[in-house]
């Protein structure tokens, strides 16, 4: 029954704001590339073993940006599209429209660590967001919802950040992001039932819902020629509240979450 709820919500988000699009029209829209186009790349990355892990392994990290028009994309694991686009008379941009983003779930076999404690499986978040650009300033927020899993919960994400363009060759974008999370979704991923608290070893544990965690984004791009580029990123994710406090971070993990990539790009 959720699931049937949550599509009809998407649905009707969908279109609605697709009424908006219409609506809008008589604004003026952002200028982008007609048809394909966007950047494939592969890197070298560092990351946490699992979601929440105190280890890091290296790993190849692809890059993709898809874009069609200046309507649908695909960047990383979320796809989306641009169906409110209007620029105010006060030059604020304004983006909003639907969200598809998989979601990576856990599993025992990931760390012995996890011994007990059962597999999280992966899944589809649908939701949709809205952007807001002013000069080199960004503000955005994206609202998502399991829908393939019943327990999966709701996140909702606000990031602020800023882009430079510090020559004709480098760009380098810097953000700060907080996560808010449902009792669902904390309890999915950090709560310790009385029977995985009997095969793990650890106290059982209840979560509630609230901010999960906080972090800071930097990302650099540097235009090698026409076609290729060089990347690098790195981010840091401190957990809080209900998600810092379960035996699975505070005993198994850690609050600190730290990843970092580098690679190259071809533009298309």
């Amino acid at each position: 029954m959720k699931s049937q709820h949550v599509l009809r919500f998407s649905a009707a988000a969908f279109l609605l704001l697709s009424a908006s699009h219409a609506m809008a029209r008589g604004e003026k829209d952002f200028s982008a590339e007609s048809g394909l186009h966007g950047s494939l790349g592969l890197g070298i990355g560092v990351k946490p073993e699992y979601s929440d892990a105190k280890n890091r392994e290296v790993r190849l990290q692809p890059s993709v940006s898809l874009f069609y028009g200046d309507t649908w994309f695909l960047t990383g694991m979320t796809a989306g599209a641009n169906l409110l686009r209007r620029q105010t008379s006060g030059g604020i941009r304004i983006t909003a429209g639907p969200l598809l983003a998989w979601r990576s779930g856990r599993k025992e076999s990931d760390n012995s660590a996890l011994t007990g404690l059962g597999d999280i499986k992966s899944g589809i978040d649908a939701g949709g967001f809205l952007g807001l650009k002013i000069g080199d300033y960004q503000i955005r927020t994206e609202i998502l919802k399991d829908f393939t899993n019943e327990n999966g919960g709701s996140t909702v994400t606000l990031s602020a950040g800023r882009g430079w363009n510090v020559s004709e060759r480098l760009n380098v974008q810097t953000s700060a992001n907080a996560v808010w999370a449902s009792a669902d979704h904390m309890n999915l991923f950090y709560a310790i039932s009385a029977t995985q608290a009997a095969n793990s070893g650890l106290a059982q544990y209840q979560a509630d819902s609230g901010i999960k965690s906080v972090g800071v984004n930097l990302m650099a791009d540097y235009r090698i020629d026409r076609d290729w580029g060089a990347f690098t990123s790195g981010r840091y994710s401190r957990l809080v509240g209900n998600a810092a406090a379960s035996p699975i971070v505070s005993s198994l993990g850690s609050r600190d979450q730290v990843s970092a990539t580098i690679g190259v790009r071809y533009r298309f």
